[in-house]
């Protein structure tokens, strides 16, 4: 009895070591595209701490067409609400050559659908890992609401 106790307290704290080095561990681009997604639609920090590299740069315009420019930390306090975003967030255009990626992410959301934004992200494999480098991004108008909209 108390050798199965102690082998599954062992399992359990293997187990649960192994998923935290793994999880931040993105095998490809796409994996650490989907934590930044994750974080940003569910107010989660350590999400988006986790795809992006340290020195990562993060910039953008938003609906006001203000510049705003943030290093990996300050973006993770900015997200790390625990708000979620109840926007439709996609992967819609990825490139890759060997390792180094680009990934265009696309932001939706308002009533009418009429907010978005268009994210450029810059992602490398450093031998261990896939994570993000830099974003830019800007804020489009959609559908009614086109003014400022950049095609």
């Amino acid at each position: 009895m108390i050798r199965t106790l102690i082998l599954a307290t062992g399992l359990t704290l293997l187990s649960s070591t192994v998923f935290k080095v793994s999880a931040q561990e993105f095998t490809t681009p796409q994996a650490a595209v989907n934590s930044y997604i994750k974080g940003v639609s569910e107010g989660v920090g350590k999400n988006v701490e986790a795809a992006f590299q340290e020195t990562a740069t993060i910039q953008f315009f938003d609906g006001g067409n203000k510049f705003h420019n943030f290093d990996r930390n300050q973006f993770v306090k900015m997200v790390d609400t625990g708000n979620k975003w109840n926007a439709k967030i996609e992967i819609t255009k990825l490139l890759r050559t060997k390792n180094a990626a680009n990934a265009t992410v696309e932001f939706t959301w308002g009533e009418n659908k009429q907010h978005g934004y268009v994210d450029y992200l810059n992602l490398i494999f450093d031998g261990k890992k896939w994570q993000i480098t830099s974003k830019v991004a800007q804020y489009v108008a959609r559908g009614s609401a086109k003014k400022g909209a950049v095609e």
